[in-house]
């Protein structure tokens, strides 16, 4: 299923086929078609040169249109992750859209072929000036500005503060680099490279709105490691379209702050702060610029360096940096995920050794990354190389005084997916039968009776709720999906049936535990932290056939590392899709598709399905339960799920209460009750004991 995204994502590929002097050629020609039929001139002037002379000349009306274009606009690129690429707007998805929001475009400036992170839109320059002469960037301009501002940074004296800050505080410094018990062993020099500081932060704010409070801190102010995210500051395109003149935001610099920062290749476009000895307290300042950087990329893109570490955390990447002596960066966002936008900056690296941390969750993730980024280049580490004893990241085996450049020795590639042997199964048989307690998957926080049955929620398996008709069914798969996704399981949402707007109200509802209608001042506060969570919306509503479905959960899973896919429900997104029995025959090939799918690409897959109109009455009596054969389709439908639950009414049609009837378990067998009780103050179920059972009597007179 993964077919060419085990060696080369679709986007790699058009990137890396644009950097071909075929695939060049064949771009400059369809640019100068384009051009001829706007500037006429330009066309005769390449024909009379040579091929070599032509294909400069191609480029130089390539850029000048470039240039030409982004002034029309009142755009003000930013620099890429790579030298030769800016950041611009999107033309399909970014009218509409906040000014944070509408730089997604990577746009090379070699080629002109353009591709979005966001909405997937690629090709060459030519479809992206066509695109946006339909809709307009108007609206994503500030009305008060002649041309969008220029990109936020960080200046470097205040990066400066927080480095001070954190070597003038003698209890953290001691325990990053002292080499006692308990304490980490990094050293100075290293904190200093990757720029690692010290702020201080108010843990009852939202977000942090002053840098000066930040380095000087207040009462209240609990400190923070200050980790800041790096890119290019600025590329030869960038300067040249500003020597223009033509943007105002650039022509307000002086002359000197310009020379400082050419001294400079690199800059800090956001900082991320993780409380000291406060693991629950992680911000980041700006909360949602959207240029894109990396901890350690002012290292990574320096030098002629071919092979590059990829950590877990900002921690790690310091540690295996100091050690090695190879550039090692971190993944921007928590739950291992690695976005598209941060996939370009390793596209150079013939070697990327993935190093995070040896348990099952992040085996799963590595192996995960791995095949986006190529297994013909990556490398996974094992600080444990197995076992289930030791240090479980860099950071711990550096503390351990463990050999980690023995361990980077070691490190194996990813084996192919379709062929194993015993041999390629062993270390994982061997870990799950001496850790039973970490394959379990990820426990839940609100319903711990789904834990002590189902043990947890665990990759590569599909299970199917099913429910009368108003009992209750998506707002509990709601509650639960946003409570793994508060664990770091990225998850995506597919509502056939309510609309997205609907749905993320409830959840936001649940997310704040209050309904969030009845104070509606707090909507921002809440929206601010509901956005943190990695969580994902199909945009389908009712009938969608499954293979357009599939198609969009790849993309989201090789884009977002989505863990956890929600489908709700079967019967609305298959809806007018066969009559007959052709529907259920329709059915059971969706529902294989979805096995298929999870197997194969490793995720979870929860599908909410109705039961039979027959079933209704039984379901929604404490008298009767519905069993496995209750649930609408034919029996495919319960054959091919791990797990099936039918979430039944408890007592009369008014009562709050519901029971978790679970039917089949395929990961240890349990089988049982789970009862749940709705609250209408936080908008989601609570487990509750087991209401008493009333015994019949009968009067006799």
């Amino acid at each position: 299923l993964w077919g060419p995204l085990l060696n080369r994502s679709p986007l790699a590929a058009r990137i890396a086929a644009g950097s071909s002097a075929a695939a060049r050629w064949s771009a400059m020609h369809r640019v100068s078609r384009s051009l001829a039929t706007v500037q006429p001139n330009l066309r005769p002037e390449i024909d009379q040169h040579s091929d070599g002379a032509s294909a400069d000349v191609g480029h130089e009306a390539l850029a000048r249109s470039i240039r030409q274009f982004l002034d029309s606009t009142r755009q003000n690129p930013r620099a890429g992750l790579k030298p030769d690429e800016l950041i611009v707007k999107c033309p399909e998805c970014s009218p509409g859209k906040p000014r944070r929001q509408a730089y997604s475009a990577h746009l090379n400036t070699h080629t002109g072929d353009f591709v979005c992170t966001s909405c997937f839109a690629q090709g060459p320059w030519e479809k992206y000036r066509e695109l946006a002469a339909r809709r307009t960037f108007q609206n994503t301009i500030p009305r008060s500005r002649s041309t969008d501002p220029p990109a936020f940074s960080i200046d470097e004296a205040t990066l400066a503060k927080l480095q001070h800050n954190l070597e003038a505080h003698e209890a953290m410094f001691e325990e990053l680099t002292g080499h006692g018990a308990g304490q980490l062993r990094l050293s100075r020099e290293a904190l200093r490279k990757y720029g690692v500081g010290l702020g201080f932060v108010d843990a009852s704010v939202p977000e942090i709105e002053d840098l000066e409070l930040l380095v000087d801190g207040s009462g209240d102010a609990a400190p923070c490691l200050v980790f800041p995210r790096t890119t290019f500051r600025t590329n030869s395109f960038i300067e040249e379209v500003r020597g223009d003149g033509k943007a105002a935001a650039a022509a307000e610099e002086s002359t000197a702050a310009r020379g400082a920062q050419r001294q400079q290749p690199f800059c800090a476009v956001q900082i991320k702060l993780i409380g000291w000895r406060h693991s629950d307290l992680e911000m980041y300042y700006p909360v949602d610029e959207a240029h894109p950087g990396l901890f350690g990329f002012h290292l990574a893109a320096t030098g002629d360096a071919y092979e590059v570490i990829l950590t877990s955390r900002e921690l790690d990447a310091v540690a295996a940096y100091q050690v090695t002596g190879i550039p090692a960066v971190s993944l921007p966002r928590g739950a291992y995920q690695l976005p598209l936008d941060s996939m370009r900056a390793l596209e150079r690296f013939e070697r990327i050794y993935v190093w995070l941390d040896d348990d099952q969750q992040g085996t799963e993730a590595a192996q995960l990354i791995a095949r986006k980024l190529g297994v013909d280049r990556c490398l996974v580490v094992r600080t444990r190389d197995g076992g289930h004893d030791g240090a479980k990241s860099a950071l711990e085996a550096l503390a351990n005084g463990a050999d980690l450049k023995g361990m980077l020795d070691s490190a194996r590639p990813v084996q192919h997916d379709k062929v194993l042997s015993f041999a390629a199964l062993r270390d994982a048989v061997r870990f799950e039968v001496t850790n039973p307690d970490l394959i379990r998957g990820v426990q839940s926080t609100d319903l711990p009776g789904w834990n002590a049955c189902f043990k947890g929620l665990r990759p590569g398996e599909l299970t199917i709720l099913s429910g009368a008709t108003g009992c209750g069914k998506t707002t509990v798969i709601s509650q639960m999906s946003l409570d793994f996704c508060k664990s770091g399981v990225s998850t995506l949402w597919g509502s056939f049936e309510i609309p997205n707007v609907r749905l993320a109200t409830r959840m936001l509802s649940q997310f704040a535990r209050r309904d969030i209608a009845s104070s509606p001042q707090d909507v921002d506060y809440w929206s601010r932290k509901f956005e943190n969570l990695p969580l994902y919306f199909l945009k389908f509503h009712g009938s969608t056939k499954p293979d357009t479905v599939l198609e969009t959960m790849r993309h989201a899973v090789y884009a977002y590392d989505v863990k956890h896919i929600v489908i709700d429900n079967l019967q609305f997104m298959m809806s007018m899709q066969g009559k007959g029995i052709d529907k259920y025959d329709a059915q059971d090939a969706a529902i294989a598709t979805f096995r298929q799918f999870a197997t194969e690409e490793n995720v979870h897959i929860t599908v909410v399905a109705h039961l039979r109109k027959d079933s209704y009455q039984s379901s929604s009596s404490s008298s009767g339960d519905a069993d496995i054969n209750s649930i609408f389709g034919s029996a495919k439908v319960t054959q091919e799920a791990d797990n099936v639950v039918i979430l039944q009414r408890y007592g009369n049609s008014q009562s709050k209460v519901r029971c978790f009837n679970v039917l089949k378990n395929r990961f240890d067998g349990t089988l049982g009750k789970i009862f749940i009780s709705y609250s209408s103050e936080t908008m989601g179920f609570k487990e509750i004991p087991a209401p008493r059972q009333r015994k019949s009597i009968k009067v006799l007179r």
